[in-house]
């Protein structure tokens, strides 16, 4: 690759400078007071800032240039990379920051229209501030974005001039980085945001492409993080398929054991006794929150639709949770390093005890590979239960199996009393139905289902209950206690 003078010259100043700091010992370092500190730390963010100047016009530049030359045809024949990935992979960081550093570029650089004639920066103040070093790139973003939001507001509000509102806008976040800095900026964004979204707003197609949709922000807390803005089709339909979760008659609650006999008793007099039924009941309770139940409501919508067969193909596959772990892991020992595989095609990198509760029911395709990486197992059709065996199940368990759980049949899921991961047949003796949060609760904690009597029983943790005696859910067969129906078991 030929060297241009320019480019020999940055690559010599860069070399000198890296020498420059490489030189300082830290004896040198050591010395310095805190206010020398501050000094030198504000003497490398001016750098960074110069610099990062120089990232953003590279990344716009090499976007250009690559997009021209696919437009005219030279050296595309075998690229299927975007330009945005050949650089990201090239410098080592994420296509997102790519996107970042070109954005900012088209928001904030001066260009020419078609006839040669020069265009000023979309946003001017920004521009200066920013070309200036007196902004960081993630603070300029900012800027940017939150401009570009209250300019579709605006938009779709007539009574507002857009151009007066970008304009005192954009002249109020400068003025916050001057005087705040970040922090303050991040606060106004919100603040203008906030005043400009009222009621008059009109739901333009310029408004649906800047806000509508499903934003996937990334990890927060140990959860995936997002947040979704839809029309009002939408937003019924994502009710509708979330909201029966949280129906208030479908609740997981335990009733006194008393002489009334509630249907909501825990306890079989024959395997049990009553001297821990508060703390039995406490480990079973659904402690889920409403917006906990909405979620899984929703993910239950989605499975179902996933199990279909009718949703349209991708990539020759029809869509399903694709899944790979090597042996060990999904047996539950521990693998070495070099054997070690618990990914997902959708998400990458994934805890192994997800896929070995949802390998129990879920419409997922397993890949079980050995020590060296061969395919064992490539999602035998057997580990599902079939529509005959589900209506099996439905009719001997008629709801959730877990003692003291009101969710009907139609709720619940197949579950697997021996793991499949663990060799468990898909069998109806080693079947049970239970609802989603204890199916969870099965796989997560010591409680283990008994079948040795062709009927799930619960038989909790020695540290719920010492003597680990079976409990079995009376509220869908209240007849085994002498009742005829649930509603005359309560009454």
């Amino acid at each position: 690759m030929t060297t241009t003078p320019l480019l020999q010259r940055m690559l010599t100043y860069s070399d000198s400078l890296r020498a420059e700091f490489d030189s300082l010992s830290d004896t040198q370092l050591t010395r310095l007071s805190d206010d020398q500190w501050a000094e030198y730390a504000d003497a490398v963010e001016a750098m960074s800032r110069f610099l990062t100047r120089f990232q953003v016009h590279a990344a716009a530049a090499f976007v250009r240039a690559a997009q021209d030359a696919q437009a005219a045809g030279v050296g595309t024949r075998l690229r299927t990379k975007t330009p945005e990935e050949r650089l990201a992979e090239r410098l080592g960081v994420t296509k997102s920051e790519i996107r970042r550093r070109v954005a900012l570029a088209d928001s904030l650089q001066e260009n020419t229209d078609e006839y040669g004639q020069p265009i000023a920066p979309k946003y001017p103040a920004v521009a200066e501030l920013f070309n200036q070093g007196g902004t960081s790139l993630s603070v300029a973003s900012t800027m940017i974005r939150e401009l570009d939001k209250a300019t579709v507001l605006s938009n779709a509000t007539p009574e507002l001039d857009t151009a007066r509102v970008r304009r005192e806008m954009e002249a109020a976040l400068v003025h916050a980085q001057h005087q705040g800095g970040a922090p303050l900026v991040t606060t106004v964004g919100k603040n203008w945001l906030n005043r400009l979204n009222t009621k008059n707003i009109q739901p333009t197609p310029e408004l649906a492409k800047q806000f509508q949709g499903l934003h996937l922000i990334g990890r927060k807390y140990g959860l995936n993080h997002g947040e979704f803005y839809l029309d009002d089709e939408q937003w019924a339909t994502l009710l509708a398929g979330s909201s029966f979760e949280a129906n208030p008659r479908i609740k997981t609650t335990n009733g006194a054991n008393g002489a009334n006999g509630s249907s909501d008793t825990l306890l079989d007099d024959a395997v049990s006794c009553p001297s821990d039924d508060d703390a039995v009941a406490g480990e079973l309770k659904d402690i889920r929150t409403r917006p906990q139940k909405l979620a899984d409501g929703l993910m239950r919508s989605i499975q179902a639709g996933l199990s279909t067969n009718k949703l349209p193909w991708n990539g020759g596959l029809r869509p399903q949770v694709m899944v790979t772990i090597d042996e060990e892991t999904l047996q539950g020992r521990i693998a070495s390093a070099k054997t070690f595989q618990s990914h997902s095609a959708q998400v990458g990198p994934i805890d192994p005890g997800l896929i070995r509760r949802i390998a129990c029911n879920a419409d997922i395709l397993p890949v079980v590979l050995n020590g060296e990486g061969r395919v064992l197992d490539v999602g035998a059709p057997q580990r599902l239960f079939t529509t005959e065996q589900r209506k099996i199940l439905y009719a001997r368990d008629l709801g959730c199996s877990a003692p003291g759980c009101t969710v009907p049949a139609d709720g619940c899921e197949a579950h697997h009393v021996q793991e499949w991961s663990k060799g468990g047949p898909t069998t109806i003796e080693n079947g049970a139905l239970v609802c989603h949060f204890h199916h969870k609760l099965v796989h997560d904690t010591p409680w283990k289902i008994d079948m040795s009597r062709a009927v799930p029983y619960w038989v909790p943790p020695k540290a719920v209950d010492p003597d680990q005696k079976p409990r079995r859910n009376y509220h869908f067969h209240p007849e085994i206690l002498g009742f005829g129906s649930a509603e005359e078991a309560t009454g």
